[in-house]
């Protein structure tokens, strides 16, 4: 473990040198950074919800539509929208009147896209640690 002392002593210097600029930052927008990584959560949250939901339904599918600003996940049984993530006190056929119901995902389909994404990240962290042949 030779590399901690080295470690710790660069870190010490780097936060004397920006410490009081990181504290400002944190200061002056630290709510706003909060505020959008618990907006983010929410909206993972409500996704995930509405896949696990409608992996248990016949011909399930979810569509992303956006309601006031906030994205709200329908889940759909066939082609009858069931649910809606978050819980919304709007209709659901009122949430999904003018949107192009062909966008809608199956679970299923998510999977395949994050196999496919997490096989690129993959395929790129391996290219980037072949050293180059001159």
């Amino acid at each position: 473990m030779g590399w901690v002392g080295p470690a710790s002593k660069q870190g010490a210097k780097l936060a004397v040198k920006y410490g009081p600029h990181a504290m400002k930052a944190w200061d002056l927008f630290g709510d706003k950074v909060k505020e959008a990584s618990r907006n983010k959560l929410d909206e993972v949250s409500a996704r995930n919800l509405a896949f696990k939901d409608a992996e248990s339904r016949v011909e399930g599918s979810v569509l992303r539509v956006a309601q006031k600003g906030v994205p709200a996940f329908v889940v759909f049984a066939g082609d009858e929208p069931v649910a809606a993530y978050p819980e919304t006190d709007q209709p659901l056929l009122s949430l999904i009147d003018r949107v192009d119901l062909s966008r809608r995902i199956t679970p299923a389909q998510r999977r395949e896209r994050q196999l496919r994404a997490r096989a690129l990240r993959a395929g790129g962290r391996a290219a980037r640690r072949v050293p180059r042949r001159p």
